[in-house]
Parts: structure tokens; C-alpha cells; sequence
């Protein structure tokens, strides 16, 4: 292998885990992760530490984790990011994005790069808002959701359409999937590699893709000719942008499980449309004799709720912070140039990507000291066969998971149950101890500020269950029974390690 040594990482968005052919998916199409997870190394238990989509942005980047101290928030001009490691440490760095959240205003998550390029127009940006929607009719993919008491389109729903028609101001001109953000993202990383970069010096690329978020827009809406590959046979409304909910409200004429299930085949084959292009980035490093001296890290930030039990535990789209395994679950694939395929059961966090990067570009700075990040290299190279001893979800200010190799238990930041739960056992730490552990449910039940926004969904609610959950990942991979009263011990075992670990990392 040359010494150049390059990183490219791959982030595709909402990419369910269970959605892919290398993870054990046999009716889905995912050839080219399918190809890499050949040559690589799948991470079976990959967790997304914060959630959802900037959380794991900024865990990406600084290397440390975000769920003791903030939310859906801006890089502080103290955070070090792995830009900011690559300018002083002579490596080439690059961002090339589709995803919008990353180009709010005054976030700066493209601070240090020396080259920048993001695409405008996804879902949530409103870049074409004002456009005239001329070629198409936004009630032909928006299925109005009704108060049923009374007969009123619920204001979700109005907001819904209206994130939908700045959506197909644009779209209403695409005539294949190459004019859609991903083909526009996968044509921007090839223009980088091939007339920008240079290639006789180490890079880091990170890739991000906004698909397969919704809108599940894939090519069979757009082709009067083709029909989905997944539900061929459906004859009603393309919803391709579902109103967030949760589904179990009384209220509302919520979606039928015929329209569920289809706008999950729709998920599926955008996911289809997508892997097709990290194709065209993984076929170009082949072409320009780059693939064999970098190392591939491919992932997705989070899955998707996407309907009832083991779908999204009722919720359509992420609309409650609620960490559940179709949300927090992550697939991870990582192929090192000099290394077979594997696969590693080990607990292995996203926030563990940053030090992976720096470990195989040779980079050594003063900021990893203060990271929390732990590189994968020894599981990658097998000088390790263990990772962490836990994994831990959650969104800042509502809830808190951890995973371990048997179970996954979940915290809900409620203050009545923090009052009245026996497990918080405060008499066991010191007077400082004491003082903090308040302090953090009191942090974690304001919502104040920056810390308002937890999540970029029209419809999102910050409600969450009154009690803690236990579930036997072995037996209940995806929730759907909780066992806590049955297992009192494991809960409360769980519960004090989970605590310890957050007041660990609120003081580091």
C-alpha cells in the first residue's frame, strides 16, 4: 500500500440498519454496501450516541459525545473538529453535502475544510420555496390527515403540504435519478476527486448524503412507466412525504396499514436509488487508483420511524424523541485496504469514526486527548476482539438508552419518576454527586433557548413515556415487550450504570 493514506466517509441519512442486504435483508437491493461489506468489516451493534440528525453531525466531528450536554445546537468556537485537525496536520480535507441541517445558518459544521460544497434544495431547506410548482399537483402525494371530531385538516398536515410543495418546486422538473440530490451530490464527488484534490497527498473526505430521508421520492414516482419494485401491486396515493404522527392518536383518520406499508417500500427503494450512488463514489476511487491506500467508512446517522411494533414503535417519522432500535441502531460498514471481510458483534459507538479517521491518516494532536472517541483500527486489524462494554442513545433533555451485549434499557427524563424512582440510590455518592444529579434532570427538563429544537420534523412533540423500559435483546431485538417488571435487578443494574456513565461524561 502507498503511503498516501486517505479517508473517505460515507453518511447516508435515515438509513435503517434492517434495510440492507449485509444485514441480513433478503428482499432488498443495496448491491454496492452489499460489495463493500465484502471487502470490509460489518459492525453489527452500531449505536447513534445522540440524536438525531445534528447531535450525530456534531459527534462526528469533534469526536466527543453530545447527550450529558446538548441538543440540536450550533459548533462552539472552543469545539476542535476534525477540519481543524486536518489544516494543522497538513491533510487535504473536504465536505460534500445534500444534508440542509448542516448549512443552517451560523452552525458552521463546515468549519476547517478546505473545500466546501453543498447542494441546496432538500427536504427542509427551502431553497425553491417561492418557485411556482407548474408540472405537478401537490395533492396527488399528500393525503390530508383529519380531526375526526372536527372534519378540520390538522395543522400538521397543512404544514406538511407546505414543506411538500417547496419540495416539488424543483422536483417537478427531474426526468431521471440523476437529477435528484443524490446523483447531484455523487457527480460533486467526483468532480472533487478527479480536478480538485491532490492525489499525491492524504485527504478527508466526508460524504453526506440527505437520502434516504424522506421525501421517498424514488424513481418509480417520478417514471409513469415503472412501479415500485416493492409493492408493485399498490393502487392507491403516493405518499411520498407522510405526515410526522404518532399513529395511535384517537383523533385523526391516521394512515391505513396498506398506505404504511407502502411508503416503507417507497423508504426502501430510495434506499435502493442511494446505495446506486455511493456506487459511483466507491467505482471512481477504484478509476483514479485511490481505493487501495484509503480507508472507506460508510454509515448512517440514524433509522426512521416508520410505522407500528417493530416499525417505529407507532410513530411515523421522528416525531417524539424516543431512542427505540429502529431509530438508534445504526448499520456500519468500514473497509481497510489491507484487511478481509469480518464481521464484529463488538458495541461500537458512531462517535468512534473520528478517532478511526485520525488513527489511520497517522495523525496524532493535542485535541484527542479530549475526545471520547476510541478508534476501531484493533477491531478493524484484529489486535482487539471487544469493544465497548456499552453503547448509550438518547436525545438530550428526554431520554436516556443504553445497550449492552443482552439488553437495552431506557431512561425517559421525567421528573415524577426521577422523584419517586427507587433506583437513583443518591445516598450511595458525596455532597457534590448528590448536587449533580438533580442538576442534570433539571438541565434535561428545560426547554429553554437553543435546547427548544430537538428535531427538524414537522409534527415533532416532546412527549415521552411516565416509566423506564427493559428489553431482552437476544429474545426482543426490536422493543416490543418490555420486561422491567420482571427483571427489577438487570433494570436497576443498568440504570445505575447508565447514570454513572452520564455524570462520568458530564465531567469530562
Amino acid at each position: 500500500m502507498s503511503k498516501i493514506k486517505n479517508v473517505v466517509t460515507i453518511m447516508t441519512d435515515s438509513w435503517q440498519y434492517n434495510y440492507t442486504g449485509c444485514y441480513g435483508n433478503d428482499w432488498i437491493k443495496t448491491p454496492n454496501v452489499d460489495a463493500l461489506a465484502r471487502e470490509g468489516t460489518v459492525f453489527e451493534n452500531a449505536y447513534a450516541e445522540g440524536l438525531p440528525t445534528i447531535p450525530v453531525r456534531r459527534t462526528l466531528a469533534t469526536g466527543r459525545y453530545t447527550l450529558p450536554f446538548a441538543g440540536w445546537v450550533n459548533l462552539t468556537p472552543q469545539e476542535t473538529t476534525i477540519g481543524d485537525i486536518c489544516y494543522r496536520n497538513h491533510v487535504q480535507s473536504a465536505l460534500i453535502a445534500d444534508c440542509p441541517m448542516l448549512h443552517l445558518e451560523k452552525y458552521i459544521y463546515c468549519r476547517g475544510f478546505d473545500y466546501v460544497h453543498f447542494i441546496r434544495g432538500q427536504e427542509g431547506d427551502h431553497f425553491y420555496g417561492n418557485d411556482p410548482i407548474l408540472h405537478l399537483d401537490p395533492m396527488d402525494f399528500h393525503r390530508p390527515i383529519l380531526n375526526t371530531v372536527s372534519g378540520e385538516e390538522i395543522p400538521m398536515s397543512l404544514l406538511t403540504l407546505k414543506e411538500l410543495k417547496g419540495y416539488l418546486a424543483q422536483r417537478q422538473y427531474w426526468k431521471t435519478d440523476e437529477d435528484q440530490h443524490a446523483g447531484r451530490t455523487a457527480r460533486s464527488v467526483v468532480h472533487y476527486l478527479e480536478n480538485i484534490v491532490d492525489r499525491t497527498r492524504p485527504f478527508f473526505l466526508w460524504i453526506d448524503f440527505f437520502d434516504p430521508h424522506e421525501p421517498w421520492d424514488p424513481p418509480s414516482i417520478y417514471d409513469p412507466d415503472r412501479k415500485c419494485p416493492y409493492d408493485p401491486d399498490y393502487r392507491g396515493k403516493e405518499i411520498i412525504l407522510p405526515v410526522g404522527m404518532n399513529l395511535t392518536d384517537k383523533d385523526r383518520n391516521a394512515y391505513s396499514e396498506e398506505e404504511l406499508h407502502h411508503i416503507r417500500m417507497l423508504f426502501a427503494e430510495k434506499t435502493t436509488m442511494t446505495d446506486k450512488f455511493v456506487g459511483v463514489v466507491l467505482k471512481k476511487l477504484k478509476e483514479l487508483g485511490l481505493y487501495d491506500n484509503t480507508l472507506v467508512i460508510w454509515l448512517s446517522d440514524h433509522g426512521e420511524p416508520l410505522g407500528h411494533g417493530e416499525h417505529g414503535h407507532g410513530l411515523m417519522r421522528k416525531v417524539r424523541p424516543w431512542p427505540y432500535e429502529e431509530l438508534a441502531h445504526i448499520p456500519m460498514v468500514i473497509r481497510h485496504p489491507d484487511q478481509g471481510p469480518q464481521r464484529v458483534s463488538a458495541l461500537v459507538q458512531n462517535t468512534d469514526v473520528t478517532a478511526t479517521a485520525l488513527e489511520f491518516l497517522g495523525v496524532k494532536d493535542a485535541a484527542q486527548e479530549e475526545m471520547h472517541s476510541k478508534s476501531l483500527l484493533p477491531l478493524l486489524t484484529g489486535q482487539k476482539d471487544r469493544g465497548r462494554d456499552f453503547a448509550i442513545a438518547g436525545y438530550h433533555n428526554h431520554s436516556w438508552a443504553i445497550y449492552t451485549e443482552d439488553w437495552s434499557y431506557i431512561h425517559w427524563l421525567n421528573e415524577a419518576e426521577f422523584k419517586d424512582n427507587p433506583m437513583a440510590a443518591l445516598e450511595f455518592y458525596g455532597e457534590l454527586i448528590k448536587q449533580m444529579i438533580p442538576d442534570l434532570y433539571q438541565e434535561g427538563l428545560k426547554i429553554t433557548g437553543e435546547d427548544k429544537i430537538w428535531s427538524c420534523t414537522p409534527g415533532a412533540k416532546a412527549e415521552i413515556p411516565e416509566h423506564d423500559e427493559l428489553y431482552d435483546r437476544k429474545q426482543d431485538p426490536f422493543q416490543l415487550r418490555n420486561v422491567i417488571n420482571d427483571q427489577k435487578k438487570i433494570a436497576n443494574d443498568l440504570w445505575i450504570q447508565l447514570r454513572d456513565s452520564m455524570l462520568q461524561l458530564k465531567v469530562s
